[in-house]
């Protein structure tokens, strides 16, 4: 398989990958929001369990897809400048398009953490565990930026090539996780409204 193609399976394996990240997000969101309780009255796929079971299930396969994604640039070096492990898993240390791939590194570590404490959650304490779960906030911020700005070609300087139909699907999936703090926001407005007009429960 030519570099070329290898370039390109990397970049879709990343993009199929933060995409179920941010759909699993999403779903994570619907859960945290009183909307899913009124809602899965009348439909039966919106109820939390199962919503829950989904959100789980994108989680995993997004984050082996995420986690996955820079293989094939291992056997594109020549592209890359000499891209190996080492250079992936230290942060801002690749030959070319260090602080892009850098930003990917960075990725990788937040979304480790999250997992891990995903999967300790019976063992920590609640408050605990969901501040460790915002690290996804930051997860996709990372992997946004550095799918966005990363050089497709690895070509030195190139930024935003909008050339390349993968940078305008990131930016709709910018949108997208731009969204999330919006409607944390409107939820706890929402709330907090309900209790000034309602009064606190005894």
């Amino acid at each position: 398989m030519s570099e070329d193609r290898l370039l390109w399976l990397a970049r879709v394996i990343g993009l199929a990958g933060l995409g179920l990240l941010i759909f699993s997000s999403v779903g994570g969101v619907v859960m945290s929001s009183r909307f899913t309780a009124k809602v899965g009255r009348k439909f039966a796929w919106l109820k939390g369990n199962r919503i829950f079971r989904y959100h789980r299930l994108f989680a995993l396969i997004g984050a082996a897809l995420f986690l996955l994604h820079p293989v094939p640039t291992l056997f594109a070096s020549r592209t890359t400048g000499g891209l190996n492990l080492r250079q992936m898993l230290v942060p801002f240390s690749a030959q070319q398009q260090a602080f892009y791939t850098g930003l990917g590194s960075l990725a990788f570590y937040v979304l480790a953490i999250v997992a891990v404490s995903s999967l300790l959650i019976k063992w920590m304490k609640f408050s605990y565990w969901r501040v460790l779960h915002y690290g996804t906030y930051l997860l996709l911020a990372l992997g946004l930026a550095h799918g966005l700005f990363i050089s497709a070609e690895y070509k030195p300087g190139e930024l935003f090539d909008f050339k390349e139909p993968e940078k305008l699907l990131l930016l709709a999936m910018t949108a997208v996780v731009l969204c999330f703090p919006a409607w944390r926001l409107f939820i706890k407005y929402r709330r907090a409204n309900a209790i000034a007009l309602d009064g606190p429960k005894l």
